[in-house]
């Protein structure tokens, strides 16, 4: 993209679900088009691509725009497909560029103003526009982070019915949640209903689920505690309903997020083949990296691609004081700092470069995570010099070993 100094006018669009708001304004910051709303329709775009046109040829406009939400893309493929360049801002710029006037004015008119003045002033950072496939890779693997997040809302909801009607049964197993457990819970989710099974009808769905790894001795166990069960009996059949219908939901989410993971890994053979050596990669998590730092262009720097991830050191210091601890800012892609941690974490268990960091840290009395997350800042740089330069990642030699 050339600078902002060679175009002639500029054009800052406010974007929201229903109706856009659109400004012009010429180099000196003169209107050309006071700010005007346009539907968020085929008509809409027409209105605004008009009043494009009437300010001359489309290589002489900048047209800039909110990230707002997932409302703006369809206006900024049209636009880029009628060969305009078209700018996607972080509203957080906005903010700040609105903070700079005296008088407070917050309005969808006032906003689009403040976007043709970043654009006309040049002081704006372009927010990353995924291609075709890096679209498609990030729409999956944020749909697969909602569901694992939902999954565990819904242990949760599972747990705060369970413990009061049944607080000795979290002993029974390691995951009160696995396979077999949730095969019994199905069958008895309160002391009642199990002491009212047969014993040997126990054992045996016991052993099933199990696939006769327990059996008879567990069964035993679980009557024992089910007759002394301290559980409340106030409520108990709502609750006992709520787990049943809690533990049907996962049952029934099981199957279509291992279809959902099975497309992600398919498109992890699409990716290019150098991204398969960085440490700690597995398909899904490549294909989440890609989806959230392609084009790797966007990012001059391995700087800027750590504070996109939110990784980088928050510092306060302010007189005399300076904080002790630093922690890291987390003002950035949530999806792409919890995919980098997690090839850190898996990376830092085997033997290399990442490791040999990892144990340094520890050398320095850091905790486990702070160390990983430390890691994980490594790994990011370790990701743009290797995605910049578009080469398989060869690790250093170890030199250090505790």
């Amino acid at each position: 993209m050339k600078a902002s100094k060679n175009y002639l006018r500029f054009c800052g669009i406010d974007i929201a679900k229903r109706r856009h708001v659109a400004c012009i304004v010429e180099r000196d910051g003169r209107y050309i088009l006071r700010p005007k709303s346009f539907n968020n329709d085929a008509e809409g775009f027409q209105k605004i691509l008009n009043s494009l046109k009437q300010t001359g040829r489309s290589t002489s406009v900048l047209v800039g725009m909110e990230a707002t939400g997932h409302y703006w893309y369809a206006l900024h493929d049209f636009l880029v497909a009628q060969g305009y360049t078209v700018v996607v801002l972080n509203p957080i710029q906005t903010s700040q560029q609105a903070k700079q006037g005296i008088r407070k004015c917050k309005t969808d008119k006032s906003d689009a103003f403040h976007v043709a003045t970043l654009l006309r002033t040049h002081q704006y950072k372009p927010a990353i526009v995924p291609g075709e496939l890096a679209m498609t890779c990030r729409q999956l693997t944020r749909l697969r982070y909602r569901m694992v997040r939902q999954g565990a809302l819904i242990k949760q909801l599972v747990n705060s019915r369970l413990y009061p009607l049944w607080p000795e049964y979290e002993t029974f197993f390691a995951d009160h949640l696995c396979s077999t457990s949730r095969t019994l819970l199905k069958a008895a989710t309160s002391p009642q209903e199990l002491l009212a099974l047969d014993t040997k009808d126990l054992s045996e769905l016991i052993q099933k689920a199990s696939r006769g790894k327990l059996g008879p001795v567990l069964a035993q166990r679980i009557r024992q505690t089910a007759t002394h069960s301290v559980g409340v009996q106030r409520g108990r059949y709502g609750r006992s309903a709520c787990i049943r219908i809690l533990i049907e939901y996962l049952d029934a989410v099981g199957p279509i997020r291992k279809k959902l993971e099975a497309q992600i890994e398919d498109l992890a053979h699409q990716l290019p083949p150098y991204l398969e050596t960085l440490p700690g990669a597995t398909p899904l998590t490549l294909v989440s990296l890609y989806g959230e730092v392609d084009p790797i262009e966007a990012f001059t720097g391995p700087s800027q691609l750590v504070a996109f991830a939110g990784l980088d050191p928050k510092v306060f210091q302010t007189g005399q004081y300076d904080a002790p601890r630093r922690h890291v800012s987390k003002r950035g892609s949530p999806y792409l700092r919890r995919t980098l941690w997690q090839m850190a974490h898996r990376a830092v268990c085997t033997e290399g470069e990442l490791r040999d960091y990892w144990r340094k840290k520890r050398r320095q009395n850091k905790h486990h995570l702070v160390a990983v997350t430390a890691a994980a800042s490594k790994l990011t740089r370790i990701v743009w010099r290797i995605m910049t330069d578009r080469r398989r990642y060869i690790p250093r030699q170890n030199n250090t070993h505790s």
